[in-house]
């Protein structure tokens, strides 16, 4: 039990064996166990454990803190510390995990038990912990080879892995939909926006297929500008020209690869006066809309 006493008598720091043992382990299950329940609630207790060392190394071997200022400021502590590993891992781009309280939480917790099981100045404690873990003098010229190796290794590997946050990969391509007016590639052709009823006008409807391939439906509808949102709509069907009224739908389907392009001209005629809004949109095989364009017309 820590004690709470008036005199605030000092007492060693005490559980840093077991806060450090927690990271140890919350580490194992963040590489061998997949995201569950029980590993979230385990990584709560890793997430104080951060917290608590961190008071641990601060105050060092004693302390004179009753059980309840030890709550609190280990708590403190956890969310200073974890916002600031956060951001630094945000900064060098390396994603932010469960990776970040392994990387920060378990070298503060290694240097808190260390700190408690050394005696001395703790500066020339940590000093002479380096010397002899460093210690090669009765090693063998083969053992002192493998051990630069491995040493070597370790170091270009870190410094690999810091490296790649400055690397910018392309993203997963996106499936897409464009119209344009029949040569309107060169810049010089627009896209009509004024109709006269009975007449067809020419719209070119292009797709992009995205990393993965699949199957998707073209949609074309002419909607009213005064619509509500909550109307239904009638099917038509492919025709030279293709004839649409009001709340007119017409599909059709595609197959594409990975990042190939369909295109087709379509001849449409709007068979009604008024203002409308024709809506082309890219769906895919679980009728979500990926990618969708809008020309507004004025039909006369």
């Amino acid at each position: 039990m820590i004690p709470i006493s008036a005199l605030r008598v000092r007492v060693t720091f005490p559980y840093v064996g077991l806060a450090t043992s927690v990271l140890l382990l919350h580490a194992i299950l963040v590489v061998v166990v997949p995201p569950n329940p029980y590993r979230a609630v385990f990584a709560l207790l890793a997430l104080f454990a951060v917290g608590y060392c961190t008071l641990a190394l601060i105050i060092g071997r004693t302390i004179r803190l009753s059980a309840a200022e030890i709550l609190a400021f280990s708590t403190g502590l956890t969310i200073f510390v974890t916002s600031l590993s956060a951001l630094g891992v945000s900064i060098l781009g390396i994603p932010i995990t469960v990776f970040a309280v392994v990387i920060v939480g378990l070298p503060i917790a290694l240097s808190a038990w260390l700190l408690q099981r050394l005696r001395g100045n703790p500066v020339a404690a940590f000093t002479d912990f380096g010397r002899a873990f460093l210690d090669f003098s009765d090693y063998s010229t083969v053992e002192k080879g493998a051990v630069t190796v491995l040493f070597a290794g370790i170091a270009a590997a870190l410094i690999i892995f810091v490296s790649l946050a400055a690397v910018h990969y392309p993203g997963e391509l996106s499936p897409g939909l464009a119209i344009a007016a029949p040569g309107g590639t060169n810049g010089t052709a627009r896209l009509p926006t004024s109709f006269v009823q009975g007449q067809p006008q020419d719209i070119v409807v292009s797709a992009l297929g995205g990393s993965t391939a699949g199957a998707f439906l073209v949609r074309i509808r002419l909607v009213p500008s005064n619509a509500t949102g909550n109307e239904s709509f009638h099917k038509v069907f492919q025709n030279a020209p293709l004839r649409m009224d009001a709340f007119a739908e017409y599909s059709q389907s595609i197959v594409l690869g990975s990042g190939e392009t369909w295109s087709q001209q379509f001849s449409i005629s709007i068979e009604q006066v008024g203002d409308f809004r024709l809506s082309f949109a890219l769906i895919d095989a679980i009728s979500t809309v990926v990618a969708e364009s809008f020309l507004d017309v004025v039909v006369s």
